[in-house]
């Protein structure tokens, strides 16, 4: 190789941005969109959509474009832990007072050197001049304690210059209401608590961020919010899209892509981010090991083995380690019925189980965010190409 390669440009990370994000200016739009429409119109947005599309990236892409319009912004990843009203509170409480901290700092060095932003004051947000209420027989009884804390870091945003601050939740899915009235009640809090302040007119917005089973957690804590929140469903590339993903980012690098690899490769990964950094980054090092300058159809046959083994254990596997061997054994039974979709018709005639039991676990794996329902009697898998990753498990 007459020059060197350059590093990976491919990056198959958690949440990590990149070299070339394809595919997302539309939905880039439509959020610049909301946050021109604030405060009048709430700065809400929820993002679902299957794993491996890219919710978290764009998530971040949005933190940053917030950044860019002069907002401030808190960012955080929810786990089932949160569905608890405390313990959403006991994390929420400090990342609040950490905004807090660094726009004060931030407004020290800015008149230290003599740039103090625009007029402040354009929301008046003191308590005595705004006074927010709640319906506190519908809310729970904590909400009053994140209304209060919400706007104490909405002022300081307002006060050093800032349009409002955004706070932007991933795994969103995470925390739903229980059907009882006595249960943890975690995401009408959160819903009542932003919504009343936002009647006001007060610059705070809200973003979600999840699987497909967020919209349905939504509208069972609160009807109101198909109209509270703007939908923003993050799907699969198209063809030109997932190209550009590929090749794009190979042009950072001396290594280049045949023609039919690159179409082979494009058609296998069926548009998901994730799979398309996987492969490249694969393929990158398979062609760099080798000291070829090519990425061929010849190394895709030699890697594709092992592609498969990284795919197994970094994507699917940890999210099957984490079930009941119950659980597990039902995800496993499924492949026998025909999918897309699951539907229990078919489960609970060709599964060694008795329908109550299986209804139990498919209730479990939702919660689990496994499966979803995307209607009554129907299931899917929440990761894609898992039922491909089943049958390799069942052989």
């Amino acid at each position: 190789m007459t020059a060197s390669p350059g590093k990976n440009p491919f990056r198959p990370g958690v949440g990590t941005r990149p070299p070339f994000l394809a595919g997302r200016d539309g939905s880039i739009k439509r959020f610049r969109s909301v946050l021109r429409a604030a405060p009048e119109q709430p700065a809400n947005m929820r993002l679902t959509g299957l794993r491996g599309v890219g919710k978290t990236v764009l998530l971040a892409e949005f933190a940053e474009q917030a950044r860019g319009a002069n907002w401030a912004v808190a960012t955080l990843e929810l786990r089932p832990p949160h569905n608890k009203e405390q313990t959403l509170l006991s994390d929420l409480m400090p990342l609040l007072e950490e905004t807090r901290r660094r726009l004060s700092t931030a407004g020290m060095i800015k008149k230290a050197i003599g740039d103090v932003g625009r007029a402040v004051g354009r929301v008046g947000l003191t308590y005595n001049d705004v006074k927010v209420t709640y319906d506190s027989s519908q809310a729970s009884t904590k909400t009053g304690d994140l209304v209060e804390v919400l706007l104490e870091t909405v002022r300081e945003a307002t006060k050093h210059g800032r349009e409002g601050f955004l706070l932007l939740l991933d795994e969103a899915q995470a925390i739903r209401d229980d059907r009882d009235s006595g249960g943890q009640h975690s995401l009408s809090m959160l819903i009542s608590a932003t919504s009343s302040i936002q009647k006001e007119a007060i610059p705070l917005g809200l973003v979600l961020c999840g699987l497909p089973t967020l919209a349905g957690n939504l509208l069972r804590a609160r009807s109101y919010t198909e109209r509270m929140f703007r939908g923003e469903e993050v799907g699969r590339l198209d063809v030109p899209e997932a190209t550009a993903a590929f090749t794009e980012a190979l042009k950072l690098t001396q290594i280049r892509a045949s023609a039919d690899l690159v179409e082979n490769v494009v058609a296998e990964v069926e548009g998901y981010p994730y799979f398309i950094q996987l492969w490249g980054a694969a393929l990158w090092d398979a062609a760099i090991d080798a000291g070829a300058e090519e990425l061929s159809m010849d190394v895709l046959r030699l890697t594709t083995p092992e592609i498969y083994r990284r795919l197994d254990l970094d994507f699917y596997e940890p999210r099957l380690a984490t079930l009941t061997p119950a659980e597990q054994d039902l995800l496993l039974a499924s492949v026998v019925c025909s999918y897309p979709p699951l539907e229990t018709i078919e489960m609970n005639g060709s599964i060694p189980k008795s329908p109550g039991n299986i209804n139990v676990l498919l209730g479990r794996l939702v919660e689990a965010g496994v499966l979803y329902r995307p209607r009554k009697g129907q299931y899917e898998y929440t990761a894609p190409k898992f039922r491909e990753y089943l049958l390799r498990r069942n052989k």
